[in-house]
């Protein structure tokens, strides 16, 4: 397949009709040729791996499909475009300018599949059902032409990033996999029976966690330490076991200095930067916590490993997406002088989620406490583009997510040059396996002298 391919005129036609026109008039033209030019400015290497002439070329030609296509329509483009470039720190915010409708059901990539995991006001004996194909489309065809929407730089990531986006009624419907409000689901359940089932799309404003039913997974006997806070640890004594939740790179400390980062940068004169900041505002809900403070979560790590005997220091980094690198870095240097490798074995697990910064903390921790890592392929990569900024186009407010800097976590030029980090040991996370309340990963830990 050609890198960028023309669009015919009848193509177009097709489009249109399948998405019809947006109310709002856009110029567009405008858009794009800032794409064109401060993109190229902005991302610290954006043509490593196509050339600048085709970028050009490709947005001439989106210029010209301007006022043709609709406004859904260029949004989708623009992000395939991005995508083609192969960075997955840059990208669009193109969802949240489609209509935000989705499939009434919760999905996960399993080994053996994609399952139904949730389900809203359906009927739930689907739930545990493989996911087959949609309105008679086999499941890979959808795939395929989903997988143009964001980058999927090794088959974890596209793992994490396609069962959310195979529910989006708008996506499906650009593709031409549905057309009507009726969606015709062909399913295989536990028993591998054919099932059917016909489904309507919901607001996603209208969906609630309450509103889900979701699985009943069996109880686990050895359950593994987790927390819905973006970092915990919990001492378990019967095995000498310390186990470090670290969910996501962040913490009040850093909300704080972004949020003064963000007073001196934003410009109040950009209407882009000012209907966002609004938007945001409206979806923060009274009741939400602040975030806790990164320093206490560090300071009673310290006192634990110094007061209590540890065998076994676990880093669970299967959930961490990224942030900042700063204060885990300062912490795992630290640890590094405190923790005993000889004495203390030290593992870390990571999955389809650990990505950017979750990755890079997952690579000093193998280098500096010469830890083992389990579970799954890692959804980002050893050596990536990073430090992402946001900018937005001036007559549609796309927002535009840039890479600004190139990380490299490792010298050793295998690791270099793969496109995932590998574990150690690996864990593939089963259907079979996670409904029966198995936790391979814990349990072989557990199981080390």
């Amino acid at each position: 397949m050609k890198f960028f391919t023309s669009v015919t005129f009848l193509h177009l036609l097709v489009l249109t009709s399948l998405f019809s026109q947006s109310k709002d008039i856009i110029d567009w033209k405008t858009d794009l040729e800032y794409l064109k030019t401060e993109l190229p400015i902005m991302h610290s290497n954006l043509f490593f791996q196509v050339s600048q002439a085709e970028y050009n070329a490709a947005i001439e030609n989106l210029k010209k499909q301007a006022g043709v296509i609709s406004n859904e329509a260029m949004y989708i483009k623009i992000q395939q475009l991005i995508v083609r470039l192969g960075d997955s720190h840059t990208s669009t915010g193109f969802i949240s300018k489609l209509p935000e409708k989705y499939l009434p059901i919760v999905l996960y990539v399993f080994d053996e599949g994609i399952f139904i995991v949730g389900v809203k006001d359906i009927d739930e004996s689907i739930m545990g059902d493989k996911l087959i194909s949609i309105n008679g489309h086999p499941l890979n065809t959808i795939i395929d032409s989903l997988k143009t929407l964001y980058v999927a730089e090794n088959e974890s990531r596209h793992k994490k990033n396609i069962a959310g986006i195979i529910t989006n009624y708008s996506v499906l419907k650009y593709f031409g996999f549905v057309k009507e409000e009726k969606v015709r689901l062909q399913l295989e359940n536990y028993y591998g029976i054919s099932e059917e089932m016909v489904v309507k799309p919901v607001e996603i404003d209208e969906i609630t966690a309450e509103d889900m039913e979701f699985i009943k997974f069996s109880g686990r006997k050895n359950k593994r330490p987790k927390t819905k806070e973006i970092f915990g640890h919990k001492y378990l004594p019967k095995d000498s076991l310390y186990f470090v939740i670290y969910n996501r790179c962040t913490g009040r400390e850093n909300e704080q200095m972004n949020a003064i980062i963000d007073s001196m940068e934003i410009n109040m004169n950009d209407p882009c930067t000012v209907a966002s900041i609004k938007k945001e505002k409206t979806k923060v809900k009274k009741d939400v916590k602040p975030l806790p403070y990164f320093r206490l979560f560090r300071d009673s790590v310290f006192q634990t490993i110094q007061v209590q005997p540890i065998k076994k220091l676990v880093f669970d980094l299967s959930q961490n997406g990224g942030g900042n690198t700063s204060q885990g870095s300062l912490m795992i240097e630290r640890l590094a002088q405190m923790v005993d490798t000889t004495k203390t074995k030290v593992y870390v697990i990571v999955g389809r989620r650990t990505f950017s910064a979750g990755l890079i903390h997952a690579m000093e921790l193998k280098r500096l406490l010469n830890a083992t890592i389990l579970g799954e392929p890692s959804g980002g990569k050893p050596n990536f583009y990073g430090g992402s900024d946001t900018r937005y186009l001036p007559n549609s407010c796309l927002r535009i997510n840039f890479a600004r800097s190139h990380r490299k976590t490792t010298l050793d030029e295998y690791e270099s040059n793969a496109n995932t980090l590998m574990p150690d040991v690996i864990f593939p996370v089963t259907f079979q396996s996670t409904t029966s309340g198995t936790d391979p990963i814990f349990n072989w830990i557990l199981q080390q002298k």
